[in-house]
């Protein structure tokens, strides 16, 4: 089984990643969607966890990088235990700056000159990750990757972070949990194919 594969199934068997074709989910933006992803719902399973630090591990000491930082809130808990593992500093990227206080968005590891890896539970179109990474820029980071546990794979994420220059990839991602899907007979085969087909047209699926 690959890599991406091994992922998947951990997100799978914990319920951080559910499938329904016949009862779609509805996102925040009205989007219906087959696929539901909640990856904080791993850190309460500590042998899921584990498969999950564990491949963050082998991917990331496969890189030249300096600081660990997580997004908040989802990304923490992951940043912290690869931190812990690798014997590296560690810090935490808010959506926006302290309305209070010393007013700072970023708390931790100093960036100035740093090689930064952002980690992201999940990545949809990538918004997020992209505030992230320009908070990064903006604190003096020398360079800012971004890896999370999961992609959508949409386009618009691909789109997204070319414009923005940004190298990113993911533990896992939707055509791996599908293919898996399949072969573990979560989904039927037209039910995969369904899924399929949302993927590629997230507008307008199941409208």
């Amino acid at each position: 089984m690959s890599r991406a594969k091994e992922v998947a199934k951990s997100l799978l068997q914990t319920g951080a990643v559910k499938l329904n074709v016949k009862e779609p989910f509805t996102f925040v933006s009205g989007i219906k969607s087959p696929i539901y992803c909640d990856n904080r719902k791993m850190i309460g399973y500590p042998v899921e966890r584990k498969v999950v630090v564990d491949e963050f591990v082998k991917k990331l000491s496969e890189k030249d990088f300096d600081v660990v930082a997580g997004t908040a809130t989802a990304g923490i808990p992951w940043a912290a235990f690869i931190a812990w593992e690798m014997n590296k500093p560690m810090s935490y990227i808010r959506g926006e700056k302290k309305a209070h206080g010393a007013g700072r968005q970023i708390e931790g590891a100093d960036f100035t000159g740093k090689k930064v890896i952002v980690i992201e539970d999940l990545i949809s179109t990538g918004g997020s990750s992209i505030k992230a990474v320009e908070a990064a820029r903006n604190e003096g980071a020398a360079s800012v990757e971004v890896v999370s546990i999961f992609s959508y794979e949409f386009d618009k994420a691909f789109k997204n972070f070319a414009d923005n220059n940004i190298p990113w990839e993911s533990l896992s991602n939707f055509s791996a949990l599908l293919e898996l899907a399949r072969e573990e007979k979560y989904l039927t085969e037209e039910e995969a194919e369904i899924a399929s087909s949302w993927n590629k047209n997230t507008d307008t699926w199941g409208r």
